[in-house]
Formats: C-alpha cells, sequence, structure tokens
C-alpha cells in the first residue's frame, strides 16, 4: 500500500487579503492560504506595506512546495501534526528569528526551519515610506493518507 504524503500550508499573514483563503494543489500537496486575525494589524493595514516575496504570492508557494519536504521518518513513524512557525522578515528583507512555536516533532520542526532558512531576500515591509520589521506566523499541516 503506497501512503500519500501530504501538508496543508496555512500561511496566517495577518496582514494581507482579509477573508480571503486561497487552496493549491499540487504533487499530493495542499496548501492553503488564509488571512489571520486582521484586528491586531488594522493600523498596518491602512498605512503599511507588507513584505513582498520575490515574484510573489504565487513564487512564494511554489518555494515552499519545493523547499518544503515531509520528512520521511516522519512518514515512516506515521507522524502527523501541526507546525506553527514564527518568524520575522527584518528591515532588509532577510527572514530572521525563526522558531517552531508549536512543535510536532524535531524532524518535522527541522524540515519547516530549513525552507525557512533557504528564502530568499523578501522585499520588506514599509511604514510611512520606512523599511520596518514585520512579524509572520505561518501554520503548516502534515498529515498522512491513504
Amino acid at each position: 500500500m503506497n501512503r500519500v504524503c501530504t501538508f496543508s500550508f496555512f500561511l496566517l499573514l495577518s496582514i494581507s487579503s482579509f477573508g480571503q483563503v486561497k487552496t493549491i494543489n499540487a504533487g499530493g500537496i495542499e496548501m492553503k492560504i488564509s488571512a489571520a486575525d486582521s484586528s491586531i494589524n488594522e493600523l498596518f493595514c491602512r498605512v503599511g506595506e507588507i513584505p513582498e516575496f520575490p515574484g510573489g504570492r504565487a513564487k512564494l508557494i511554489a518555494f515552499a512546495l519545493n523547499n518544503l519536504k515531509y520528512p520521511e521518518t516522519a512518514v515512516r513513524d506515521s507522524v502527523e501534526g501541526t507546525v506553527i512557525l514564527e518568524f520575522t522578515i527584518d528591515e532588509q528583507g532577510q527572514v530572521i528569528n525563526s522558531k517552531a512555536a508549536q512543535s510536532v516533532r524535531h524532524d518535522i520542526d527541522a524540515a519547516c526551519l530549513r525552507m525557512l532558512a533557504k528564502m530568499p531576500k523578501w522585499q520588506p515591509g514599509r511604514l510611512s515610506g520606512k523599511p520596518v520589521a514585520v512579524y509572520e506566523r505561518w501554520k503548516i499541516i502534515f498529515r498522512l493518507t491513504d
């Protein structure tokens, strides 16, 4: 019996597209992008510019699909779960201070953090025309299906 490894990728970008959810399926991987609670960053949304991945959201999704792999050890052990990643995109567009705020298991957490470490430089967020650091929180669900 072959198992299909899937994961859902929720970018909890609290400063983007309020109420919209976009689902993309590619190669057995389901990725969902949705906005988080916008009340926290409502002021920023009105006057600021959010960080942008090089090439936009579609390129970010492609990057994640190419660089985030379900670890074979987790597949073998039938491990599933949700990782919450927290990190900052600094004033220069670098991903810094990345951590798994909610952990599943070391190998799955490490796969997520490796993906973040490989990210190219982003266009940084701006507030009043000046680059600012922006906090990000992403939810990635790892699920095995038969």
